[in-house]
């Protein structure tokens, strides 16, 4: 199921029944938004076949970064040997007679030697192929493959029809209006929050942590963080929860920015932000987390 987008989907829908879709589209939007659902859908019906029989039709490619087995989490690019293994899928012919589809989700996260490999396949226009790159932001692809692309940008979802369509998932209404506020017009935030276990209530405790380090002297502030250093024997998945911790923080500053239009305070989250930001960065180096949290207290 799809939430929201009609506007993209209504067009790309009529496109294809028109037979007179892009070889190549780059859909632009926030993570979560519903750029790689959309696209999975579109794909599902050039290949004529369900969603969730997708990733098994030989006529599918779906690339995204791999995992690095040594340290346990996402490479940080997409490489080459990525690239060239899309375009001996596009080259070679139609398992079912039809078209192909490809979907590389983090686009951006492509390397250079990759980014050419990609620009070749694209200035090849393999017949009967149909390709989507998924991005956060366009302006980090190379501006010679985003140009070989129809660019479709995916805007924040509405609160009411986040609300609306978890309803129609089957989900509980009290339930569902707290996943839906705390989606930021986020559909498969919403969705994730209802689904992973726990993840409702880690938000609205990480929600109460920071309105208690707001404005609060700094020994408190320093008490209400103490538990994010806790795991000193698995120190690589404490800082991804410490990341994911932090993307929380810069949303819920996002928010007080917006009923804080005035300048001096405008200026002060935005300060905030980057800090925050800087020490996500920071926390791939050789770097104490305490460190990097205490140094964005000192800023709140």
């Amino acid at each position: 199921m799809i939430i929201g987008h009609r506007k993209n989907i209504d067009f790309l829908e009529t496109a294809l029944a028109q037979n007179s879709l892009a070889h190549a589209y780059c859909f632009v939007g926030p993570d979560q938004v519903g750029k790689r659902t959309v696209a999975k859908h579109l794909a599902a019906k050039a290949l004529k076949t369900e969603p969730d029989k997708l990733l098994t039709h030989p006529d599918f490619f779906y690339l995204e970064r791999e995992v690095d087995e040594k340290k346990g989490r996402l490479k940080k690019d997409i490489s080459i040997a990525q690239a060239r293994t899309v375009n001996d899928f596009l080259r070679n012919r139609s398992w079912l007679g039809g078209v192909k589809a490809v979907v590389i989700d983090e686009a951006e996260r492509i390397n250079e030697e990759a980014a050419n490999a990609l620009l070749k396949m694209l200035e090849e226009s393999v017949e009967h192929s149909l390709i989507f790159l998924l991005t956060t932001n366009a302006k980090e692809l190379p501006a010679t493959v985003r140009s070989r692309c129809q660019t479709m940008e995916f805007t924040l979802v509405s609160e009411s029809e986040i609300l609306a369509g978890l309803a129609e998932l089957g989900h509980a209404e009290e339930i569902s209006a707290k996943a839906a506020s705390a989606a930021w017009g986020r559909p498969g935030r919403a969705i994730g929050l209802l689904n992973e276990e726990g993840a409702l209530e880690e938000y609205e405790s990480e929600l109460a942590r920071w309105k208690k380090i707001n404005h609060s002297p700094f020994y408190i502030k320093l008490a209400a963080v103490e538990d994010l250093f806790g795991d000193k024997e698995d120190a690589i998945r404490g800082r991804d929860r410490l990341r994911k911790i932090l993307d929380l923080w810069i949303m819920f500053w996002r928010s007080e920015l917006l009923t804080r239009p005035e300048k001096n305070g405008a200026k002060k989250i935005a300060s905030v932000i980057d800090s925050l930001r800087n020490a996500q960065q920071m926390l791939g180096a050789n770097i104490h987390p305490r460190l990097l949290i205490e140094q964005v207290l000192l800023k709140i």
